[in-house]
């Protein structure tokens, strides 16, 4: 089952934001966006995959993301929350 998180008003929220990525009007809202790291553009295609993403508590949402940025957001979150190391990032690594 899904994370309380994930249930019923975040999918509520996806069907609002669904129209605008099709359009064609949707750019990644993650901080540090990967696509626009490697040379591309924060502006999802319609057809890619995306997710609705959310702030650093992961309780507001931000907006819709690449699936890689906010997959990434995630998981770097965790690690430095489990690590209890700050992340730069403007740079996108770990600060020592």
């Amino acid at each position: 089952m899904a994370k309380p998180k994930y249930r019923h008003a975040h999918q509520q929220e996806r069907l609002k934001w669904k129209p605008v990525v099709e359009a064609g009007e949707a750019y990644c809202a993650e901080p540090v966006c990967l696509i626009e790291r490697a040379g591309g553009s924060r502006w999802i295609a319609p057809g890619t995959p995306w997710h609705l993403c959310h702030d650093t508590t992961g309780t507001i949402w931000i907006g819709v993301g690449h699936r890689r940025c906010n997959t990434s957001e995630g998981a770097r979150r965790g690690n430095r929350m489990r690590r209890r190391q700050p992340i730069d990032l403007a740079a996108g690594r770990w600060t020592l």
